[in-house]
């Protein structure tokens, strides 16, 4: 778990910083909306195509390499935002964090399900909550950073210090154990997923449907206060705000739904208080703020952890687990790197932020159809 926490600290904050500094790189690079928001497209893009490739590139080097490996191109990515306002070096390094960040991720759910089976759901909040956690802090310390500093540049790859940190604590613990290397059978070929389960396809729908509102909120967020009233100091803020309610909500609603008789309940009740959330961002941003902000983290964070237990769960094994996350985040984020880019569109066109909001409200409510099937005690092979 602690080598996972480490892993997890740092799979967030190449996508979250970025957006903190929208307002540096406009000025410096002359981008518009569209440009911008191909910045968060590409890494989700790349962590949704390259995740068919976990399960293969696992079994060539062995789970604990392909996590080393992944950590060591993910601080490559960040390190090289050095020359940030080179052209194509900011797409480069959105390229790599995609791929070091799918290799990486691809890899929990399995761990979890071989290494914890008897408390998937405790250790699944706390993976995801430091998952979350990294990526607030990401958001929430890059603009003083920069500020410090008097270089964005710098801030943005102030972030491959952790990720080097992560690498090292990796292959310290790692090293001992042997790799905890999966039997061979776990290997996992594209026409052994799960494409014809409908519970498999009810599942990533719902994990995509939440990471199409998460990047498009990442994107976005604290340069929607900005554009309305706040300093850029302020959204920063903002999205720490909305991460710390992420973080808390990761932490407790996965045990709380194994606890629950009815667990679709809270999987309904967590979406609409998320579609909430997005209306009063969108429609009224200084009416009860931070409130608002807490409210959707907690939605927000809340059903992306809940899903990511739902991927161990309904596994057989680790095997199945593997199966089954790959599958589930090439879907999921795929369409999830769509978010940035068509909000990014609306934004050009129609210049309004309540239309964004609203469009990810009405995102958010079509979770609720790809909750119903979720029963406990499924098992998809």
């Amino acid at each position: 778990m602690l080598g996972l926490v480490l892993v997890a600290a740092n799979l967030r904050a190449a996508v979250s910083s970025v957006p903190e500094v929208i307002v540096d790189i406009r000025a410096e690079l002359g981008w518009n909306d569209v440009a911008l928001g191909i910045l968060t497209t590409i890494p989700v893009l790349c962590m949704g195509i390259f995740a068919l490739t976990v399960p293969a590139v696992s079994n060539r080097f062995g789970r604990g390499r392909t996590v080393a490996m992944a950590l060591g191109v993910l601080v490559f990515a960040l390190a090289i935002r050095l020359w940030g306002a080179v052209p194509g070096v900011l797409y480069l390094s959105a390229f790599l964090a995609g791929v070091g960040i799918a290799l990486a991720a691809g890899l929990v759910p399995g761990i979890v399900r071989e290494q914890v089976p008897g408390a998937i759901g405790r250790a699944t909040g706390i993976w995801s909550a430091v998952l979350m956690l990294g990526a607030g802090i990401g958001g929430a310390l890059t603009v003083p950073i920069a500020i410090w500093l008097d270089s964005w540049t710098i801030a943005l790859a102030f972030w491959a210090i952790p990720a080097a940190i992560a690498l090292i604590g990796w292959l310290v613990i790692e090293r001992p154990s042997g790799g905890h290397e999966p039997a061979p059978s776990a290997t996992v070929r594209l026409a052994a997923l799960p494409w014809r389960n409908a519970t498999a396809w009810a599942l990533t729908m719902f994990l995509a449907l939440n990471s199409v509102i998460f990047y498009s909120t990442v994107a976005w967020l604290a340069a929607s206060y900005d554009e309305r009233g706040w300093d850029q100091a302020a959204g920063g803020g903002l999205f720490g705000v909305f991460t710390v309610a992420m973080v808390a909500a990761a932490f407790m609603l996965p045990p709380l739904a194994d606890r629950l008789k009815y667990r679709r309940t809270l999987f309904v009740v967590v979406v609409l208080i998320t579609t909430v959330a997005l209306l009063l961002i969108g429609l009224a941003p200084e009416f009860m703020t931070v409130l608002a902000l807490v409210i959707g983290g907690i939605g927000l964070g809340g059903t992306f952890a809940l899903g990511l237990v739902l991927l161990s769960e309904y596994a057989e094994n680790a095997a199945g687990a593997a199966r089954l996350t790959a599958m589930a985040f090439f879907v999921s984020y795929s369409l999830a790197a769509l978010g940035p880019l068509l909000t990014g569109v609306l934004l050009q066109v129609w210049d309004s932020w309540p239309l964004v909001y609203g469009f990810l409200a009405v995102v958010s409510l079509g979770q609720v159809i790809a909750a119903l099937p979720l029963k406990r005690g499924l098992v998809i092979h």
